[in-house]
């Protein structure tokens, strides 16, 4: 199993970062062939698409610090009302990666605590 980190910021517009969203969803088409590709070997291949993640020593955690009206901005459009974990991603990777997931091939799979969606 392959399992690319993508980010909901392939699915949305960003005028903060344009080109990061670009490469995303770049990564998103290019999983999808690649799990057309890869099938006759049984190999599958899918993306993990987080939302906001902080930890210590992150982006968020550093917008947090320092730019704390954009932090609260991003974090009011985060219906769980948090930013996510970066274990909450390492489940969904470790899901697509286990026999769990064995007919799942070419998608994407947000995690975003809702974020995408609002």
């Amino acid at each position: 199993s392959i399992i690319h980190i993508s980010s909901i910021s392939a699915f949305k517009p960003s005028a903060r970062n344009p080109p990061y969203g670009a490469i995303k969803a770049a990564l998103n088409q290019y999983a999808m062939t690649q799990a057309v590709l890869l099938a006759p070997k049984k190999i599958r291949v899918n993306c993990v698409a987080p939302g906001s993640i902080e930890f210590p020593g992150g982006t968020w955690e550093q917008r947090r610090l320092n730019d704390r009206k954009l932090y609260d901005a991003v974090l009011a459009r985060v219906p769980w009302g948090r930013m996510g974990r970066p274990e909450e991603v390492a489940n969904v990777v470790a899901f697509l990666a286990s026999d769990l997931a064995s007919w799942i091939t070419g998608q994407t799979i947000v995690g975003d605590g809702g974020q995408m969606v609002t």
